[in-house]
């Protein structure tokens, strides 16, 4: 029925599910960074924004994934709902460790 067979998978959208591996990625990347080392080499507006951005189009790909698998007679993509949530989670976690940790640092040196 479609051009390309990479469109669906077992029934299911799955197109855009690269670009949430990508985005779970970064915040794993980060908060590894976060984890394991005892200074900041990140500031925490770098944090934030990462954080933001990346719940921001995560969020906006799951909705459009919902839209085009409705669209396309397609069933909706719950491996990349669940990247989400894994997205969403380590967005709100990755502030809180670097400013749970900036205080720390911060205690340490007075």
């Amino acid at each position: 029925m479609y051009t390309y067979e990479a469109f669906e998978t077992l029934g299911v959208f799955a197109l855009l599910r690269p670009v949430f591996i990508t985005f779970l990625a970064i915040s794993i990347l980060l908060f590894l960074i976060l984890i394991s080392t005892k200074k900041n080499i990140i500031n925490g507006l770098t944090v934030i924004i990462l954080s933001f951005i990346s719940i921001l189009v995560s969020g906006q790909l799951l909705y459009d994934i919902g839209i085009i698998a409705d669209e396309t007679n397609l069933g909706g993509d719950s491996v990349s709902f669940y990247m989400f949530f894994a997205i969403l989670a380590l967005s709100f976690i990755n502030p809180l460790i670097y400013f749970n940790k900036f205080i720390e640092i911060k205690n340490n040196e007075v």
